[in-house]
């Protein structure tokens, strides 16, 4: 495994209750949870990517990317449900869990007060920066890329979903992880604060939503 040859300690996003079927694509794996715990004996970090990844609602989020969710726009006693059952199917297989990921990258303020009342999980992977900051309460490390790309500074998160990649994909990653992959750190790596975004970060995020949003009218 590529990650395994060039030592990196990735954050997996894991569906504790998955209901979608589109990200059924192949027999149901006995050992899904034994490999989970295994990963996370190896210091991968093992993120709550919500209950069912079932979208639901078409709310506005926090994070502007996409107009549908498993959360955004539910009330909180139902939002603290699917996180009180998505930790509770963690623990019952062994895995803790400190990181929250939504699907959609779709959550509001709900979701964040949920998350306190009923985890122990204290960081969002998302949000745009080019550092971690901290909001709501929570330490955030944004998440800004979707392919492999050499930056001159900062802490940059490259979204991969292993199941819709192609060879080309994992060839196009394997050379980059093979010139950059000393750049590469775990989240204990990181000195998560209370520092919140600067100045020229709100502008960088501003301009980050504005040219995203064109290129969604454009598709």
């Amino acid at each position: 495994m590529l990650l395994n040859k060039y030592q990196i300690k990735p954050l997996v996003a894991v569906i504790p209750n998955n209901q979608d079927k589109k990200l059924m694509v192949d027999d149901r794996n006995e050992d899904f949870w034994k490999n989970i715990k295994r990963w996370q004996n190896k210091n991968w970090e093992i993120a709550l990517h919500g209950f069912e990844h079932r979208y639901v609602t078409k709310h506005k989020s926090i994070v502007p990317i996409n107009n549908y969710s498993e959360f955004a726009g539910v009330p909180l006693k139902e939002q603290c449900y699917k996180i009180r059952e998505g930790i509770k199917i963690f623990k019952k297989n062994g895995i803790s869990c400190r990181v929250w990921i939504a699907p959609a990258h779709s959550f509001d303020e709900n979701t964040i007060k949920a998350l306190k009342q009923e985890s122990d999980i204290t960081i969002i992977s998302d949000g745009i920066a080019w550092s971690p900051y901290y909001e709501y309460g929570m330490h955030w490390i944004p998440q800004q890329l979707w392919k492999p790309r050499k930056m001159p500074f900062g802490i940059w998160t490259i979204c991969y979903h292993p199941d819709e990649m192609r060879n080309k994909d994992f060839e196009i990653l394997e050379n980059f992880l093979e010139k950059n992959s000393k750049q590469f750190i775990s989240i204990n790596g990181l000195a998560l604060n209370k520092k919140t975004k600067s100045l020229l970060e709100k502008g960088f995020e501003k301009i980050y939503w504005k040219l995203l949003e064109k290129k969604q009218k454009k598709n």
